[in-house]
């Protein structure tokens, strides 16, 4: 055992505390009538069986996948009218394929040109809400007049601008507004289950 240090008695509380705080703050300022907006949007293409597209980068692609295991599984599993989100980041052959081949830009809203209808919705999560591949799929949902939606922080970014509706973190914080989206996620998926289960499954 030698040469190895043990190191005890780190402590840091003031600095959870700050965390916490921050999180809790940012909570208290979000627009309820936002998150009211984007869970009649994903019942209403519920129940008319469209798709829900959703898609990020770096921690929001882990947040979009995760949003796929909660509705697909989670929220459908005793519904007749089961849920169908499709993540497009989960592809890595088909996003490498585009972007090595056309443009990193281009990942998601070349694989919407092969299956998007206007019977869809589409999700689009970016901290910044200026994220370029986010954006341009944004944009070509909106040209074939499927709903969009935009998950954003900061000051909400182009993204806020041309989404069909929103959630808006206003935060200049990239950890929170990810905290916040993947708390999002869970609220939408506790009140949906329960909703569509008792009245419209």
């Amino acid at each position: 055992m030698s040469g190895i240090v043990k190191q005890v008695g780190y402590d840091f509380k003031v600095e959870i505390s700050d965390y916490l705080s921050g999180l809790k703050e940012v909570l208290d300022r979000l627009d309820l009538n936002e998150i009211n907006t984007v869970i009649s949007k994903l019942i209403e293409v519920n129940q008319r069986q469209g798709f829900i597209y959703i898609f990020g980068n770096g921690g929001s692609a882990s947040t979009a996948s995760h949003f796929v295991n909660d509705f697909n599984k989670g929220v459908s599993e005793k519904l007749g009218k089961k849920f169908r989100f499709v993540c497009l980041n989960d592809s890595v052959s088909t996003i490498m394929a585009i972007a090595n081949d056309v443009s990193y830009d281009q990942i998601f809203k070349i694989q919407l040109e092969n299956y998007l209808t206007p019977n869809d919705v589409v999700i689009g999560i970016s901290g910044s809400g200026n994220s370029k591949n986010v954006l341009a799929a944004i944009e070509y949902a909106n040209s074939v007049g499927a709903e969009t939606i935009g998950l954003v922080g900061y000051n909400g970014g182009k993204l806020k601008q041309i989404a069909s509706a929103s959630i808006h973190v206003p935060i200049d914080d990239m950890q929170k507004v990810e905290d916040v989206h993947m708390i999002m996620d869970h609220l939408m998926m506790f009140i949906l289950k329960d909703y569509l289960e008792r009245w419209a499954g």
